[in-house]
């Protein structure tokens, strides 16, 4: 006789370890689970307020300038370092993980600091800052021990910040800023070449710091950029000029035509490094190529622009923070109008940034806000503002895309978090399956208008408000009167043009 035995794996019915939780058996046969939309709906919208309900995105105020900060600059090599420029002339560095200023240059400029970047890695290892000002005309590069993490112990830290190797021992006295010691740096010579902090000497070494080169010029720097990898960089005044750091004069001097304008800012592009692009105070934007020497293109919009940044990813992609509110996106390629508009500011774009991934940008403005926007979307994912923070000047991400830093005339520098519902320190690997079942709950149910609602829904200060209905009026009023013009008018002679259209007026070659 044959009999028809059920035999069953042990693998699928017990638990993979003591701690592991039981497996279950589910059958997801359609027709057994009637009501399972209703219920992912019902989490869909639960998970969209526990979004908000979280969502923290201040994390902490950088303080000790004196005066406004008008610049920022971040290290791209180290994760945890930025610089403020301030319009008193003095230069902080500061350290994000520390959360305090590590070294203070007071006085290194007379007047307001036009901008800040961080100088390419020398032969020796170090990094320095580069520096320029607004109303002295002079250019500073600033080379410290307290910017190269490594000093002369240079193998025992090389590969990373935090040490490896034999000289790992170091590692003790060298925070994640890269800063040693608790209170900056501070160093002194011991026998065997180890490194000690010599607490006599504490916070003498900003005070005591002398550049390592100066750049004299008879105008005022308004912008400064360096390249990548090569020891040069551009400036920005009357002209763009490009220096390098070993000559005490510019190699060259960039112009289109015999245009005079004032330049107010200069951007290097990352990936193709020869091309350099600036914006001025008569609503140009011109892009130079350094290997010639020569102006490529300009082009005339209708307002001025305050800030420009390189897309990271795409290198023909630009970005543009103008006075009329909005920021725009060009394709280098084809500069008669922008690829994408984004609209939300109720003031003047100061700063904008490109995430290190090119997904996001982040935009500084003049009404005090702060917005974050996906690079596809015309509309902020989300807006950022405080009651003490005052007019925003410049933003800039950090390496990591974590967090966002803002500079503001209220004299802080604050730290933000790119994703305002994100959570800080360790995350369980229960925890962490569970915030991406939500994350794709709500994409998943964002075309419906609660979820939607509860998830675009954004406080923003009274007077942000006001201004956002104000200016919609003015919009509406607009169109109207544009409409019975049309309607009044010989047919075909008022055509309605294309809001992208109105963005640029002329294209110079």
């Amino acid at each position: 006789m044959k009999i028809n035995m059920i035999s069953r794996s042990l693998d699928d019915h017990l638990p993979s370890s003591s701690t592991a939780p039981h497996p279950l058996q589910r059958n997801l046969a359609p027709h057994l689970h009637p009501f399972a939309k209703p219920r992912e709906y019902t989490r869909a919208l639960t998970a969209a307020k526990m979004e908000r309900m979280f969502a923290k995105p201040f994390v902490d105020a950088l303080g000790g300038h004196q005066d406004g900060v008008y610049c920022l600059g971040t290290d791209p090599r180290r994760v945890a370092i930025v610089a403020g420029g301030g319009g008193d002339g003095e230069v902080i560095v500061h350290s994000l993980a520390l959360r305090r200023p590590i070294m203070k240059i007071p006085q290194a400029h007379k007047g307001m600091v036009g901008g800040l970047c961080w100088t390419a890695e020398a032969r020796d290892g170090k990094r320095g800052l580069v520096t320029c000002g607004k109303l002295d005309g002079t250019v500073k590069v600033w080379r410290s021990e307290a910017f190269a993490p490594g000093l002369r112990d240079k193998e025992a830290f090389e590969g990373n910040e935090f040490g490896s190797g034999e000289g790992s021992s170091s590692q003790a006295i060298l925070d994640t800023a890269g800063a040693v010691g608790e209170n900056g740096y501070d160093f002194d010579e011991e026998e065997g070449g180890g490194l000690a902090i010599d607490t006599g000497r504490r916070d003498q070494l900003g005070k005591n710091l002398e550049p390592s080169m100066t750049y004299t010029s008879k105008n005022g720097f308004n912008g400064i950029d360096h390249h990548r990898n090569d020891p040069v960089f551009a400036t920005a005044s009357n002209t763009v000029q490009i220096w390098d750091e070993t000559r005490s004069n510019p190699l060259s001097t960039l112009q289109f035509g015999n245009s005079l304008e004032t330049v107010s800012g200069v951007k290097f592009n990352q990936s193709e490094t020869s091309v350099l692009a600036s914006i001025g105070g008569d609503r140009t934007l011109c892009l130079y190529d350094i290997r010639t020497g020569k102006a490529e293109r300009r082009i005339v919009m209708q307002f001025r622009s305050n800030c420009l940044s390189w897309c990271p990813t795409l290198p023909t992609t630009l970005l543009l923070g103008s006075e009329d509110h909005n920021l725009y996106t060009f394709d280098i390629r084809d500069l008669k109008s922008p690829t994408q508009i984004y609209k939300g500011h109720v003031g003047g774009v100061m700063g904008c940034d490109w995430s290190p991934t090119g997904e996001e940008l982040v935009s500084g403005s003049y009404d005090r806000t702060i917005r974050l926007w996906n690079r596809d979307s015309g509309k902020s994912r989300d807006v950022y503002h405080t009651k003490r923070m005052q007019r925003v000047f410049d933003v800039t991400y950090t390496p990591t895309a974590d967090f966002v830093l803002s500079a503001s005339d209220d004299g802080n520098v604050r730290i933000w978090k790119s994703n305002a519902s994100s959570k800080l320190g360790p995350v369980s690997t229960k925890e962490r399956q569970a915030i991406e079942y939500r994350q794709k709950l709500v994409e998943r149910w964002a075309s419906t208008k609660d979820v939607r609602a509860v998830k675009d829904r954004r406080h923003v200060p009274a007077s942000v408000h006001n201004t956002v209905k104000l200016k919609r009026e003015m919009i509406e009023a607009s169109k109207v009167k544009e409409d019975r013009r049309r309607k009044h008018s010989r047919a075909g002679k008022e055509k309605p043009k294309a809001e992208r259209k109105k963005a640029v007026i002329a294209e110079q070659l």
